[in-house]
């Protein structure tokens, strides 16, 4: 074999080994290395060890016909004649086991390309699936969050008519405090507390009820327990004005101060916790601010 052959089929073996690494190139992306999942990791080292196997392979068939290629020459200068076919025949024995392997090789890395290929496009079909999967949720969560805002809005516009209901169901009723428990003993609640309040504030005439009870709760007769209170529904609203207005009277006389019984507005507990959020400030306009301030403000609260 000449030198221009010899030299030929290097060159040829150099480009048939350049579509494997051509593969592994384009399958082997270093950048998102760690960001594939283990499979395809697995499938990067394979390909990676083919690789270096027939780059290996390739060096060592280089370094054997460089010393075939000594050989032929030295043979030629010491028996041209009788060793040049002998060694032609080796040499082509070489290079066709060579171009085999190659071509093994080739599948194997073929093989290994369309299956990188196929597990990506599968990849990016159940990304893409996950991605319409997600832009689904969202939507709805933020359809559901819309409508929560609504709900919230609807809520609290019916919390409000529903406190305004209870607050206007209780526009004529009165609580009192500091009744003895028992002391209505022999007489309906209704008669009794009528009498107490045409005794205790001095009304002209007994005021009509429609209903009086305790609140509801045991009852405590433990000594210094206080005693449940009245809850009392006049049956005109006119009444029920005149005994807070007399009981407001009766409370800035000493003796009224000095009673063990008090009268206030039923008020529903959302209105009785605003007005304790402004127990002080009305404390102090009242320190301040005189008797008629004081008015004022009981009549406003």
């Amino acid at each position: 074999m000449s030198n221009r052959q010899t030299r030929a089929g290097v060159e040829k073996l150099h480009a048939d080994s350049n579509p494997a690494a051509a593969a592994s190139k384009a399958t082997a992306n270093p950048a998102h290395a760690d960001n594939m999942p283990q499979w395809a990791q697995d499938m990067m080292s394979e390909i990676k060890k083919t690789n270096a196997e027939i780059t290996k392979y390739r060096e060592e068939t280089k370094t054997e016909i460089m010393r075939c290629k000594e050989e032929i020459e030295k043979g030629r200068s010491i028996h041209p004649k009788e060793s040049k076919a002998e060694m032609e025949k080796w040499a082509k024995s070489v290079e066709d086991n060579t171009k085999a392997q190659f071509e093994l090789l080739r599948e194997e890395v073929r093989l290994i390309s369309e299956t990188s290929v196929s597990l990506a496009n599968e990849m990016e079909a159940r990304k893409k699936e996950v991605d319409d999967t997600l832009n689904d949720q969202c939507d709805s969560i933020t359809s559901m969050e819309t409508k929560l805002k609504e709900l919230e809005k609807e809520m609290l516009t019916l919390r409000r008519r529903s406190e305004d209901l209870e607050a206007r169901s209780r526009c004529n009723n009165i609580r009192i405090v500091g009744v003895r428990e028992g002391a209505e003993t022999g007489k309906t609640p209704s008669e009794f507390i009528a009498g107490l309040l045409k005794e205790k504030l001095g009304l002209s005439v007994t005021p009509t009820l429609d209903r009086a009870h305790r609140t509801l709760g045991a009852r405590r007769d433990g000594a210094g327990a206080p005693p449940r209170a009245f809850v009392v529904r006049c049956h005109y609203y006119i009444e029920k004005e005149e005994i807070l207005k007399k009981a407001r009277k009766m409370e800035r006389t000493p003796e009224g101060r000095s009673a063990r019984i008090h009268i206030f507005p039923d008020y529903t507990q959302e209105v009785n916790n605003k007005r304790a959020a402004f127990k002080e400030a009305r404390s102090l306009l009242r320190t301040y601010g005189g008797s008629d301030m004081g008015s004022v403000i009981r009549q406003r609260w």
